[in-house]
């Protein structure tokens, strides 16, 4: 059964909660005379409500996510409205979702997974303590409790997805092996650089005396003495004690001068002496590998997830419209004008 204010008024069985949680007296009924209002009902999903206060926290958590993802203020503007309008359409269907889980016993044990899930990321993270975890979220305006109803909604999510979709699914060898061929070069791993430095800087210095000592190392490397001992008497930079050791480096990350010497240069020779802004450089290439395809065995993981959401799609798409034909949902007008809820109500 779906409904909106405009068709129908506003559904007898909202009237309590409006009562309770919208419209609170401030004192005794028989002493006020002025409402005051603690929260909003933006919608109603069969007996559950979406608060004001969920629509912004899911608000805030968007914005949050984006500062993390989006460097330009704009561009982060722009993506926000983008998502926005979607919000209340998204927190409907999850609740949808959580409902039908509920009702099929699938959040029986969930909080123990979510319990296992939070403390192997705490693990993994490095954290000390639930407690600093606590302070963490604290700090970006969040809470412990809030991330773990996040996780438990997309482990729950999850779990539906795969009993009436995902176990309806089939993936045979040749899709895969297709998939690999035309998106062969996604599985690209770029040409690498494995450098050693000699670094000699110039900050507080006069330019040329260090210009005339990186010429000095030059000549002591042409005439046969070790690059490594070198950068451990020489460089100035802080993998001078071993050696001058830098990494290695893939093809299109460094600087474009630096980079046309380390891939002409043969492996185990050093280069001229290279200009920078912060001084004068020497690199020696240890090794070098050209560029090549990961094989698909080991890209066949993410060959498969890419397949299996792509052919969910349909699925998932027909599994959320049947759980929402078989709701009551309820959207407030001025927020079934703000937010796209058209197909929902």
């Amino acid at each position: 059964m779906v409904g909106s204010q405009a068709r129908r008024g506003l559904p007898a069985a909202l009237s309590p909660v409006i009562l309770g949680c919208i419209l609170m007296l401030s004192g005794f009924a028989a002493q006020a005379d002025q409402p005051r209002i603690l929260d909003e009902i933006v919608a109603k999903v069969n007996n559950e409500i979406i608060t004001l206060t969920d629509l912004n926290k899911s608000l805030k958590q968007l914005r949050v996510a984006l500062e993390q993802e989006i460097q330009d203020a704009q561009a982060r503007e722009k993506q926000f409205e983008r998502q926005k309008v979607l919000l209340l359409k998204n927190l409907i269907q999850n609740k949808v979702m959580m409902q039908k889980a509920e009702e099929l016993g699938v959040t029986a044990d969930i909080d123990l997974e979510v319990s296992a899930y939070l403390e192997e990321m705490r693990k993994e993270a490095g954290i000390p303590s639930l407690d600093v975890l606590e302070e963490y979220f604290r700090g970006r305006g969040s809470s412990l409790s809030e991330y773990r109803q996040m996780v438990k909604e997309q482990l729950v999510t999850r779990s539906l997805v795969q009993q009436f979709v995902y176990s309806k699914i089939t993936l045979l060898t040749p899709e895969v092996e297709a998939y690999y061929e035309e998106h062969k070069n996604d599985f690209t791993l770029p040409a690498n650089v494995e450098l050693s430095e000699i670094l000699l800087l110039t900050e507080g210095k006069d330019k040329g005396a260090v210009r005339q000592k990186a010429e000095q190392v030059l000549t002591r490397l042409e005439n046969g003495e070790s690059f490594e001992d070198l950068a451990r008497e020489f460089s100035d930079g802080p993998t001078a004690a071993r050696g001058g050791k830098i990494g290695s480096f893939n093809e299109g990350s460094m600087n474009e001068e630096l980079e046309k010497v380390v891939f002409e240069i043969e492996i185990g020779s050093y280069s001229g002496i290279i200009e920078t802004d912060y001084g004068f450089q020497i690199v020696k290439v240890e090794a070098r590998n050209d560029a090549s395809y990961k094989s698909m065995d080991e890209v066949r993981p993410q060959i498969t997830d890419a397949l299996y959401q792509k052919k969910a799609q349909p699925g998932l798409k027909e599994f959320i419209e049947n759980l929402l034909s078989e709701s009551y949902i309820y959207v407030a007008p001025k927020y079934a004008e703000e937010y796209n809820v058209e197909d929902l109500i």
